[in-house]
């Protein structure tokens, strides 16, 4: 029986015991990394901003006007500046009032739009309740004139430079030769454009020693971007003094202050601030606001306030401020819930002052909308434009949309 038995497990065991099959690995290696080359242009494309490297040669329609890379300071007293309030007196990150986004009429609108498709590509000009668009010209950073009658923009594709052009397409005029100029805005009466522009310059000098003995090393030269003044009447280019890397300059509603995107300039009190003053005379820039995620600001019509881009973590928002840098307002938020968060962007005020027109992809493409100035009443506008229209934003601070008279 005990034979049986043994013979019986011995058998089981031997019919289980095959050769397991050891299956070929597999090839896990990571995949070759893909280089991407992204080529920078300004004709009639979406792309990043074009990385110019000829230096700049601004000059009137038929005369070039002399310029140096550092302003000389004219021997005049500085104006009186305003008192700035460069520390946040809100928590940038707390929401807005109102998010809700109606889908309203645009017939309660006045005045026009011009806008531009594409950096580069088609600018349009289009009543705020959406009939008439027509085709301007090709171009960048459009901006009407306060009197409804001119607009401002600049092209990077020859004959490059600030052009100025009638409100219906006609008349169109090379104020000032340059490649690398961009974001032409008309002072209030209208006489000067302030925009800015690509040139070289000089880094600060420093001091090496070995023992006892220092030397002073000469600066190098490096790429920078400054604010220039351009009269109408006569090109003549004037260069206010702004700081190393200056951006998206907007006028004051009495026509003596620019404010604008600037860094590194070594005034007080930090070298890596956001929004700075100065005045087209004399050594007056100021700090406006110490925060570097401050953008693209634009003065309201009364001069009481500027709405702003800010940087917020991962997507773009905007809020205003007061004229002295102190009260600042979230206008527009979204949820935390919401990914990827919406952007909102290229914030224009109406010419009364009461209403701010934006360019935002909360719909999952970039739309235009209008809000009241406090943020309120945020709402969808001209869709039929955007329907047959596609709307491009590349990041670059590009002045999308302009509202006019």
């Amino acid at each position: 029986m005990k034979r049986t038995l043994l013979l019986a497990l011995a058998m089981v065991l031997l019919s289980g015991c095959g050769q397991a099959a050891v299956p070929e690995a597999a090839d896990v290696s990571p995949p070759a990394p893909t280089q991407e080359t992204f080529e920078e242009e300004a004709t009639a494309t979406n792309s990043a901003e074009p990385a110019a490297t000829s230096t700049v040669v601004p000059e009137p329609t038929a005369t070039t006007a002399e310029r140096t890379n550092t302003p000389t300071p004219e021997a005049a007293e500085p104006t009186e500046t305003p008192t700035p309030t460069p520390e946040a007196a809100v928590d940038q990150s707390s929401p807005a009032p109102t998010t809700a986004t109606e889908e309203a009429s645009t017939t309660d609108l006045e005045g026009r739009f011009v806008f531009q498709a594409a950096t580069g590509g088609g600018i349009y000009r289009v009543n705020a309740d959406g009939s008439d668009l027509t085709y301007i010209a090709d171009g960048m950073d459009p901006s009407w004139s306060t009197d409804g009658s001119r607009i401002a923009f600049s092209s990077w594709s020859e004959p490059w430079g600030i052009y100025t052009i009638n409100a219906d397409g006609s008349d169109k005029r090379l104020l000032i030769s340059s490649n690398v100029a961009r974001a032409p805005v008309w002072s209030p009466d209208a006489t000067q454009i302030a925009f800015y522009f690509e040139t070289e310059g000089l880094t600060a000098s420093t001091v090496m020693c070995r023992g006892d003995e220092c030397t002073r090393m000469p600066g190098r030269l490096q790429t920078e971007w400054h604010v220039g003044v351009v009269d109408v009447a006569d090109g003549y280019l004037r260069q206010p003094y702004v700081d190393r890397f200056s951006f998206s300059p907007a006028w004051s509603a009495d026509g003596e202050w620019l404010v604008y995107d600037g860094g590194d300039s070594g005034a007080i009190p930090s070298e890596n601030h956001g929004l700075c003053l100065t005045t087209v005379e004399g050594p007056n820039n100021t700090v406006l606001t110490n925060n570097t995620n401050d953008h693209f600001p634009v003065w309201s019509p009364d001069g009481s306030s500027i709405v702003y881009m800010y940087w917020q973590h991962d997507h773009w928002e905007i809020y205003s401020m007061n004229a002295d840098g102190g009260g600042l307002h979230p206008l527009t938020s979204s949820s935390n819930y919401v990914k990827p968060r919406p952007n909102n962007v290229s914030p224009a005020w109406s010419p009364d002052g009461e209403q701010i027109v934006f360019l935002s992809d909360r719909g999952g493409k970039w739309e235009f909308y209008v809000m009241d100035a406090d943020g309120s009443n945020q709402r969808k506008i001209l869709e039929n434009v955007t329907a047959s229209l596609d709307i491009q934003y590349t990041g670059v601070y590009e002045r999308v949309i302009s509202w006019g008279p």
